[in-house]
Order: C-alpha cells, then structure tokens, then sequence
C-alpha cells in the first residue's frame, strides 16, 4: 500500500487527456453514434466514478476537499434526468451510475497494487452481476429493461433524423442537394443505417455498456491522477503496452459457441454480446500491437483505419495471436 500512495514524480499532459473526454462528450450525439451508447449523458457516469477515486485517495491520505467537491458534483449530476425524465430508461441510468462508483470504488480500496484494467473488468462484472440479479427479482424484468432501453434508443433515433430531414427540407440545403445529387443519396442511406441501429443495439446492450462503462473509468481514473500526487494505483499503461490476462480469450471462444451452435440457440444473444465485448477488446489489444510494430509511424495507422475491413481483420488478428505470441515482450526479453 506504501508503494500505491507514495507521490506522483511526473506530472502528466492533459491533452490526450483532453481529446479523451471530447469524445466521450461529442461522440454519443454524432448521427450514426446517437443510438451505440446506452448512456448519452456520460458525465452521468464520469462524475461518480472520478469521486469514487478522490474518495479512495482520501481514504490513503489525500484532500477530503477534495472528495466532497466531486461527491457534491456527483448528487448534481444524479438528481438531473438521464434521457426523459421519470421513465424506466432514466431510472436505469441512474443507478448503473451509482452501481459503477460504488463498484470501482470498493475494488480499488481492496487491493491498490491492482492494475488499472484489472479493476475496471472487476468492477464492471461487479455491477453488471448486481443489476442482473435486480432484474431477475423484478417481474419480467431483463424483457423490461430491454424495452426501456429499446424505446430510448428509437426516441433518440428519430429526434437526430428528424432534425436531419428538417436541414435537408431548407431551401438552401435543398440548393446544394440539387447540384450534388450524390450527396442527397448518402444522405437517405445514413438515415435507413440510423432507423435499424436501436433494435440491434437494444439486444447488445450489456456489452455497450460495459465498453461505455470501462471507457469511463479510464478517463476518470486519467482525471483523479491529473488532480492530486497523492496514487490509487499504479498509472495507466501507454497503448503500445496495453495487454491483460490470456484467459479472457474464452470470453470470446465462448461467445463464438453461443452464436454458431444450433444447439444454443436461445442464448445467441449473450454469444453476440461475449462476442462484441472480448472482440473489442482484443480490437484494442491489437491496436496497441500495431502501434508497437509502426514505432511512431503513425502513416500506417491511418492509413490502415481508411479501410476499416481490412484494419479489422489485422488488430483482431494481432491482437488474438499476441495471447500466444506476445512479441512485446518477447522483444523486452531479447
């Protein structure tokens, strides 16, 4: 614990920082990313979990200034409304918010020798265990939460493509369109992807949310190191390092199980939910492979992320063949 609370040497840039939480900010009211994050308002879920630090920090000898300045933001953040207020979906939010501090919180007060995405995977599997046994004692409750979520993500939907039709319907708009043809075809085509977004991403719910979820700890973890020297934990690794445990790849072998056996055929959805959130991660483990072997060569990076088939298929491979291979340290080793 000595180790864990002894003081930061080096400050760190807020920049990438910065251009972390413009996205987490931005992203979930883009067009076509509207309806992928089950929580739109994600300072709902950033506020608590950066006070679940400041409180552990406190626990280990930092401010309590500090603790109650985000422990107030976070009551803030609570009473306001997550989508339209007093509905399922908004009650919902709200408390994966509260299930997720406290989660990340108790995690990180048990042992603070633990690696940031140690903790984070603990923590979201905690309150995803939590909210399924709450569902699971309410009266059809997973079918429920399903449909509540299903309906916020449609009203959503339909509230981005109606201000889309209405630019397109202004004269002006209108006057472009007609000198470019083929962007009014684009156009038509983003809004038909857009209305058959929801119902899918209603059924893979439990893993956006859990992607959205471990997101979020790490910018707020980003946040908690940048505000006081005073260590949790050890500090998050560069990308070209990330990596966790091998075993996670029966997450995914069993997912894929799930969705192509015709024997488990009733639970396809859970196959498809193992599948996107251990494909993900693997997505970003080979990422962080990519990076290594380009070397700051970042040209290959965007080139690759051009033709996203084909970037795909490369950092799901690397990323599967680094749990055997494990060329970084391999290389370290040499």
């Amino acid at each position: 614990m000595a180790e864990a609370t002894t003081k930061a040497g080096k400050k760190r840039s807020w920049w990438p920082l910065f251009w972390g939480l413009v996205c987490l900010l931005i992203c979930p009211y883009l067009p076509l990313l509207v309806s992928l994050f089950p929580i739109q308002q994600t300072l709902l879920l950033l506020v608590p979990a950066v006070a679940a630090c400041s409180i552990v920090g406190w626990r280990l000898g930092g401010r309590a200034a500090l603790a109650l300045i985000w422990i107030a933001l976070s009551v803030w953040m609570l009473l306001q409304p997550a989508g339209e207020s007093g509905t399922q979906y908004d009650q919902m939010a709200r408390g994966w918010a509260v299930l997720l501090a406290a989660s990340f919180g108790l995690v990180s007060l048990w042992s603070t020798a633990t690696p940031f995405f140690s903790r984070a995977l603990a923590s979201v599997g905690i309150a995803t265990g939590i909210a399924f046994l709450i569902a699971l004692a309410a009266p059809s409750g997973i079918a429920r939460f399903q449909h509540a979520a299903g309906e916020e993500l449609t009203r959503r939907t339909s509230n981005m493509i109606e201000v889309i039709q209405t630019s397109l319907d202004d004269p002006q708009s209108r006057a472009t369109l007609d000198k470019f043809p083929g962007v009014e075809e684009v156009d038509e085509r983003a809004i038909d992807m857009m209305r058959e977004i929801p119902q899918r991403a209603a059924t893979l719910l439990p893993a956006l949310l859990a992607l959205e979820s471990l997101a979020v700890l790490a910018l707020a973890w980003g946040v908690y190191w940048r505000l006081t020297p005073i260590l949790i934990g050890p500090p998050l690794s560069p990308l070209t390092e990330f990596r966790f445990n091998d075993q996670l790849v029966w997450g995914l072998a069993v997912g894929a199980t799930l969705c192509l056996l015709p024997a488990f055929q009733e639970g396809k959805n859970a196959g498809y939910n193992l599948l996107l959130f251990f494909g993900t991660l693997y997505l970003i483990r080979g990422t962080g492979v990519l990076a290594w072997i380009a070397r700051g060569r970042y040209l290959l990076l965007i080139v690759l992320g051009l033709i996203p088939q084909v970037y795909i298929i490369v950092t799901l491979a690397l990323g599967l063949g680094d749990t055997w291979l494990d060329l970084r340290r391999r290389a370290k080793a040499g």
